[in-house]
């Protein structure tokens, strides 16, 4: 028994530490940052940028191929009557492109900006993911409150039950204030089941913004309450238009399709290029009364090769990609309206709930005021419990509403730091908005 009192003394503080851990914001984004599959997709995108690049610089090495075979022909008749040439040949073979008026070099150009393409895209899944988690965050956040709320109600209402009840038997109050607060402690005790099951779906989100499986609750720490430093609106606008990696995207978008133009146009001019070729054979020729080894051969040679009439292909390339040129530089313009409507309706929300917030925390204080006095009158027999009940109501309103208006500022404030292109380079869970953004 005292081995086993010690080990349960020993081992009870760990197990609690661990089980009060704390989950802060920057650690369910670290999660998110390593397990989301959409950002597993996007970085494989990366990858494969990245092997479109080497495949489009290839044109510049040698092309090298090595071939083997044994063949037997035979020829009937003919002037020495029947042939037969029996042999093995190995073949190795190189071919180089000398020069080809900018058609590889353009192509690269191409292939090196939807690489960046593809970077800067991820960049933009990694933001969208970090806004997910904070909004599941602050969800769970805003959820755990309410449960907190909830509770006091049904506390509250309970406690006038029985003062209710009370006053009843002594025949001061009437039947009806007892029924009144039964129904007041129903609903309020519902409320508190539908704020438990919310609890429940939003940890569920939290853990599928995170990319993992869903497990037991979450501990998470509650910064519900913390300011941000709100900058002003025409610095955010020219971070917005510079961090973006949406807008970065579209330029490097742009950038390839320029030189996607410039490459389809080479095909109008000629190819130079150097070929060479080594034959290893082994076998025997034999024509009538001659025979003969097969013998080894070589040959070099250099090709200029100019396209002369392709039917109009090479204009249709052409026209096309002069097309997705225009395409790129309209999606970028597009784009570019849409940062700034999505940033002033962020910036406008962040201040709105600002507002709000002060408001609601003097509404709060007024309704946990009246509520106070209400039940001091009732307690004292000089109020109705309809006073009660209706001050009971405005005080959980304001309660309710004044975690609204927190979660609403967060949450408008990890919007803003998106619409700034600065998601992925905040690292405090205060979300502390730099007025400098650069």
């Amino acid at each position: 028994m005292r081995i086993i009192i010690l080990i349960l003394i020993f081992l009870f503080p760990f197990s609690q530490a661990h089980a009060e851990k704390k989950l802060t914001l920057q650690d369910c984004i670290d999660t998110a940052l390593k397990n989301q599959p959409a950002l597993k997709a996007a970085q494989a995108g990366v990858a494969a940028g990245k092997g479109r690049e080497i495949q489009a610089r290839s044109p510049y090495l040698p092309q090298i191929t090595a071939s083997t075979g044994y063949s037997d022909n035979r020829q009937l008749g003919g002037a020495f009557g029947d042939s037969t040439t029996k042999s093995y040949t190995t073949t190795l073979s190189a071919n180089q492109m000398i020069y080809d008026f900018g058609r590889t070099g353009n192509a690269l150009d191409a292939a090196r900006s939807s690489a960046r393409s593809t970077e800067l895209d991820a960049d933009r899944v990694a933001q969208d993911v970090i806004l997910n988690v904070k909004q599941a965050y602050f969800s769970l956040l805003q959820a755990k409150r309410l449960i907190i709320v909830a509770q006091k109600t049904v506390e509250q209402t309970e406690s006038h039950l029985k003062q209710a009840q009370a006053f009843f038997r002594t025949g001061s109050k009437p039947r009806f204030d007892v029924t009144r607060a039964e129904v007041e402690v129903n609903n309020a005790r519902l409320s508190r089941i539908n704020a438990n099951n919310t609890v429940r779906i939003r940890t569920i989100a939290l853990y599928n913004a995170m990319g993992i499986e869903p497990g037991g609750d979450i501990v998470i720490e509650d910064i519900l309450s913390d300011s941000t430093q709100v900058p002003l609106y025409d610095e955010v606008k020219e971070a917005a238009l510079k961090n973006r990696p949406e807008m970065r995207k579209a330029d490097a978008d742009i950038e390839a399709a320029r030189s996607r133009v410039k490459a389809t146009e080479s095909d109008y001019y000629p190819t130079l290029s150097a070929n060479g070729a080594y034959n290893w054979a082994h076998g025997t020729a034999s024509m009538g009364p001659f025979r003969g080894d097969v013998q080894d051969s070589w040959n070099a040679g250099i090709t200029l090769s100019l396209p002369l009439f392709e039917g109009g292909l090479t204009k249709g390339k052409v026209g096309e990609a002069h097309a997705n040129l225009l395409i790129a530089e309209a999606q970028r313009d597009t784009l570019k309206q849409s940062i700034l409507i999505e940033l002033s309706q962020a910036y406008a929300d962040m201040e709105s709930a600002k507002v709000r917030i002060d408001v609601m925390e003097s509404s709060l204080q007024k309704a946990r005021e009246n509520l106070f006095i209400a039940q001091g009158r009732y307690e004292a027999g000089v109020g109705p419990y309809l006073e009660v009940t209706d001050a009971q109501v405005a005080a959980v309103t304001a309660e309710t509403d004044h975690v609204q208006a927190l979660y609403d500022y967060q949450l408008a404030s990890a919007r803003l730091l998106k619409a700034i292109g600065a998601e992925g380079q905040i690292s405090n869970p205060k979300n502390q908005i730099p007025n400098n953004t650069q």
